[in-house]
């Protein structure tokens, strides 16, 4: 039997990435009920707090579940120019943390997902 070829087997492995993500729905933009908003204002000042507020009620969570929430950035290696920020959540009576991640430039909420045993129903967990 022969073995395909090193960029046959990489374009099989991308294939099946993408076709394993096609059913993912991005995150909820901008939260509906102001009180998603209000909440994440009370507990950090960052000018991506619209975006994550609206992922947050998108997945679910309720506004007085979070206890917690601090920001850290990335940088891109080649120029140390901001390129996402990661909002890191507590929530109660949970270990761990709900994390949204946005693009440094708009704030688009990318991903959201949760760490270190947090679990909310339909967010993935890593």
């Amino acid at each position: 039997m022969k073995t395909p070829s090193p960029a046959l087997a990489m374009l099989l492995i991308a294939a099946g990435t993408l076709s394993a993500c096609a059913g993912l729905d991005a995150p909820q933009q901008q939260a509906t009920n102001p009180a998603f908003e209000a909440r994440i204002a009370q507990l950090a000042q960052h000018p991506c707090n619209s975006h994550v507020a609206g992922a947050v009620e998108g997945a679910g969570v309720r506004p007085d579940e979070i206890t917690e929430l601090f920001y850290t950035r990335q940088l891109d290696g080649t120029n140390d120019r901001v390129v996402r920020y990661t909002a890191w959540m507590r929530l109660a009576g949970q270990p761990g943390h709900l994390v949204v991640d946005a693009d440094a430039l708009t704030c688009r909420a990318m991903q959201v997902y949760t760490r270190s045993g947090a679990e909310v129903a339909g967010v993935p967990s890593f």
